[in-house]
C-alpha cells in the first residue's frame, strides 16, 4: 500500500498536476488577499474622514488590545475584514447553534482545510485511475472539488440552521402558553421569562437558552425592547419580533397584558396547526418517488413473475 501511494505521488505528471493546482489556488488567495486589503483600506479611510483621527487613534488601540494573542490573531486572518461580513458570519452560526466565540474562526479554517484536501485528493484519484493525466481533465475536476469542499460546510450549516429555527418556532407556541399562565397568576414580564425559561429547558432546551440569556440582558440593566430585540435576532423567527412589539405596544397604550397574549397565543398555535397540516398535505407528494423506487418494482415482480413463468414453461422455455 506504501508503495503504491508513493508510486502516484511521485510520477512526474501527478506532481506537475499538484504544483497546478497549489500554484492557482495561491493565485486565487493572493488575488483574493489584495481586494480585500483595498476593500479594507477603502473603509478606514471613509472611517477616519466621517470620525476623525482621534477616534480612528481608539479603534487602533482597541484593535492592538485585541491582538495580543498569537493564536487569536492568526484565527482572526480567516475571518472577513469587513465588520458588516463579520456579523452576519457570527449570526449565521449563531443560529445554527454555534455559540462560542471561536466558531467563524473554525468554521472558516474547515473550509479552506475541506477545499484543499479535496482537491488534492481529486488529483491523486485522477494520477492513481488514469495512466496519463491531463491537466485539461484534471484541473477542472481537482477545483470543482475544491470548491465542493468549500462550500459543503456552508450547505450542512445552513440546514442545521433551518432546523434550529423550525424548532424555536414550533416551541414558541409553548412559551407563550406558560407566559399566559404566569401574567394570570400576576407574575411581572421579567420573572416570568426568567420562569418560562427553566419550565422549557427540556422540552425546548435551544428557545431556553435563549430566553435564559435574555433575562440576564434584562437583568444586566439592558431595556427590555432592546433584550427582546436580540431574541428576535438569536432565534431567528418573526414570532419573537410581533412579542416584543406586543409588549411594548401594551405597556405603552395602557391594554390588558393578559388579553393580548392569550389571543397572539392562540394565534400562534393555529399558525402551528397550520403548518402541520401543510406537512400533511405534502406527505402523499413526496412519498411517490420512494414508492415507486422500493415498492412498486416488488409487486411488479410478484404480479408478473408467475405469468412470465407459465409464459416460458407453454413455449418450452423452462
Amino acid at each position: 500500500m506504501y508503495e503504491y501511494v508513493t508510486n502516484i505521488l511521485f510520477r512526474g505528471d501527478v506532481v506537475l498536476l499538484v504544483l497546478v493546482f497549489f500554484s492557482v489556488l495561491l493565485g486565487t488567495f493572493v488575488v483574493l488577499s489584495i481586494i480585500s486589503g483595498a476593500i479594507d483600506l477603502r473603509r478606514r479611510a471613509s472611517a477616519a474622514a466621517v470620525s476623525g483621527r482621534g477616534e480612528q487613534g481608539r479603534v487602533a488601540s482597541a484593535e492592538g488590545a485585541l491582538g495580543t494573542s498569537k493564536k487569536a490573531r492568526a484565527l482572526s486572518k480567516l475571518l472577513p475584514t469587513d465588520e458588516a461580513s463579520k456579523s452576519e458570519l457570527r449570526k449565521f452560526l449563531w443560529l445554527a447553534g454555534f455559540e462560542s466565540g471561536a466558531a467563524p474562526a473554525i468554521y472558516q479554517l474547515v473550509r479552506l482545510v475541506l477545499a484543499l484536501v479535496l482537491g488534492f485528493a481529486a488529483v491523486v484519484y485522477s494520477g492513481s485511475v488514469f495512466a496519463n493525466p491531463s491537466i485539461v481533465t484534471t484541473l477542472p475536476a481537482s477545483m470543482g472539488m475544491a470548491l465542493l469542499g468549500y462550500y459543503l460546510p456552508k450547505t450542512l450549516v445552513s440546514l442545521r440552521r433551518d432546523a434550529v429555527i423550525a424548532r424555536h418556532r414550533n416551541g414558541f407556541p409553548d412559551f407563550l402558553d406558560l407566559m399566559v399562565i404566569c401574567a394570570d397568576a400576576g407574575v411581572g414580564v421579567e420573572s416570568a421569562i426568567d420562569r418560562v425559561s427553566r419550565e422549557l429547558a427540556v422540552a425546548h432546551p435551544s428557545l431556553a437558552r435563549n430566553l435564559q440569556i435574555m433575562s440576564m440582558e434584562m437583568r444586566a440593566g439592558r431595556s427590555r425592547h432592546d433584550a427582546l430585540s436580540n431574541l428576535a435576532d438569536r432565534l431567528g423567527i418573526e414570532e419573537a419580533r410581533s412579542f416584543a412589539t406586543l409588549l411594548q405596544q401594551s405597556e405603552e397604550l395602557g391594554t390588558s397584558l393578559v388579553q393580548a397574549l392569550r389571543v397572539y397565543s392562540d394565534e400562534m398555535r393555529a399558525k402551528r396547526f397550520a403548518r402541520a397540516e401543510e406537512k400533511a398535505m405534502g406527505l402523499p407528494a413526496k412519498l411517490v418517488i420512494p414508492l415507486g423506487l422500493c415498492v412498486f418494482p416488488v409487486i411488479l415482480a410478484v404480479v408478473l413473475l408467475p405469468v412470465i413463468i407459465k409464459i416460458y414453461k407453454a413455449l418450452g422455455i423452462y
